[in-house]
């Protein structure tokens, strides 16, 4: 049943009725003008401790190296000055402009940020040596400190954005135009994973089909052409244009009125499933063109990506091979058969290798499948189940901590997989997977990518064929090094691990 909400209904979210005298008719949209300020003084402060915990751990390992008292210059005053001064050239590269997206691009925000760092060292080398009072610092701190800087800025404003911001300038009050399809998955998987600071209030649609089970809840809260006394009734924030039913220059004037009152716009374009933050604008005569990179890799792409991963897995072993005798070590007391299970993967361009985990099944498990087959918990040709009675007890614990996925280091010293690709299906289900999704396959396969970190088995079947396809056609080393770095704490919260 469609649920809509009248103007002489209040609105909640969490319990909580907004006060809808912070929003007029003058075009002002306090809420969102004050969360815009909110986080750019929220990253200037993040900022100024991020730079003088660098300078201090710089100081103290420098003075640990040379011998010299542990605390001496920490109390050097000037020494904060000049390394805290380095806000003042991330402000002349716009980094504390008033926005509130949704998710900022860590990319582009990583490449200012490095910008800024060498603009501003080089710059105050050059004074401290004209100067000469380079006995201050070091040459070896100053590089230390930028390099920690890099580093640490960019992970603290990410940390602040998302711990930080939501408890003082509050979730961001959000309605979502558009009650079909990509409107409702939009919304769903905004509330099922949010580290953005969204409230989803409900849909404006004029025209909405039926929803699904996982947004029935969430209300209707009236039509296109009542968008402003909505807003106003709300107190919204944001609004999302989805796909809806309303003519195009209703749209548009949708989009421009928000615009108008300060309130923050977001659109889904047409064929998003094509496209990644790596599309390129371009303007002709005021007409927006969105340019799709080629979605193919080419050769030196691919061998910067191997050398990458190789290198890595080379420096993990040192730590990885006491973590593989505890395993083995535990499989061996716990349950009689091999310590490792290898079964038939499909692999870049179809090949077919033998992928290898730590068993976590008793001997004989892949027979016994067939017995099972109507518990399955997951859509497609995939078989999984939350408490398989084929799992034992230590195979349960390395399920959960994805201990038994460590023997594919192997498998990527031997070229077989990557660190980061897509999931190397079993060969059966792999021969369900046809047409575009294929492309999948242009890519070696890997021990995470972008369906470990967005819900693992959570995830249905054509959802992880989608996440391949566009991790395959939108590859990136950057990319690359997000998704290693999310795995973290997607491995450590559990989600999904079966």
């Amino acid at each position: 049943m469609t649920t809509r909400v009248t103007d002489h209904e209040p609105v909640t979210a969490r319990g909580v009725d907004w006060d809808l005298s912070e929003l007029d008719d003058s075009g002002w949209n306090e809420p969102a003008e004050r969360g815009r300020h909110q986080i750019a003084i929220v990253h200037f402060l993040t900022d100024l401790v991020t730079l003088a915990g660098v300078l201090i751990v710089v100081l103290l390992g420098s003075n640990i190296a040379h011998g010299d008292p542990i605390g001496s210059r920490l109390g050097n005053w000037r020494l904060y000055a000049a390394a805290m001064s380095l806000v003042v050239t991330l402000w002349l590269f716009r980094l504390y402009e008033p926005k509130r997206r949704i998710a900022a691009a860590p990319e582009n925000e990583w490449t200012k940020i490095v910008t800024a760092l060498s603009v501003h060292g080089f710059l105050f080398q050059m004074f401290l040596h004209q100067r000469g009072i380079d006995a201050k610092f070091r040459d070896s701190e100053i590089l230390a400190f930028f390099m920690v800087s890099i580093v640490a800025i960019p992970a603290m404003r990410r940390f602040a954005r998302r711990v930080v911001v939501p408890r003082i300038a509050g979730r961001q009050r959000t309605i979502i135009i558009g009650a079909g399809r990509v409107g409702q998955e939009l919304a769903h998987t905004l509330r099922a994973n949010n580290p953005f600071g969204l409230e989803i209030l409900g849909f404006v649609d004029s025209d909405p089909p039926p929803r699904v089970d996982e947004v029935s809840e969430l209300p209707l809260l009236g039509g296109e052409d009542e968008l402003d006394a909505i807003v106003k009734r709300t107190g919204a924030e944001r609004v999302i244009f989805t796909f809806s039913r309303a003519k195009p220059l209703r749209v548009i004037e949708m989009m421009r009125w928000s615009d108008l009152h300060r309130i923050h716009v977001s659109i889904v374009p047409r064929y998003f499933e094509l496209m990644s933050t790596g599309v390129d604008l371009d303007s002709i005569n005021g007409i927006t063109l969105m340019e799709l990179h080629p979605a193919h890799l080419s050769e030196s792409a691919l061998r910067k990506k191997r050398v990458f991963e190789v290198g890595l897995v080379a420096a993990m072993m040192p730590i990885m091979l006491p973590i593989f005798a505890a395993v083995a070590l535990a499989i061996r007391l716990d349950s009689a058969g091999p310590i490792l299970f290898r079964q038939r993967r499909a692999g870049r361009d179809g090949r077919v290798f033998d992928i290898l985990k730590f068993r976590t099944m008793v001997v004989g498990a892949e027979a016994k499948r067939d017995e099972l087959e109507d518990q399955n918990e997951v859509d497609g040709p995939l078989f999984k189940m939350k408490d398989d009675p084929r799992i034992t007890r230590v195979g349960r614990f390395l399920r959960r901590t994805s201990l038994d996925e460590l023997p594919q280091l192997f498998n990527v010293l031997r070229g077989e997989m990557s660190l980061v690709g897509p999931r190397p299906f079993v060969v059966a289900e792999d021969a369900a997977i046809t047409g575009w999704a294929r492309r999948r396959l242009d890519l070696t396969p890997g021990i995470t990518g972008l369906w470990q970190v967005s819900g693992r088995n959570d995830l249905s079947f054509d959802e992880m064929i989608k996440l391949d396809y566009l991790y395959v056609t939108r590859w990136s080393l950057w990319w690359d090094i997000r998704i290693l770095l999310k795995t973290i704490p997607a491995v450590l919260n559990r989600h999904g691990a079966y």
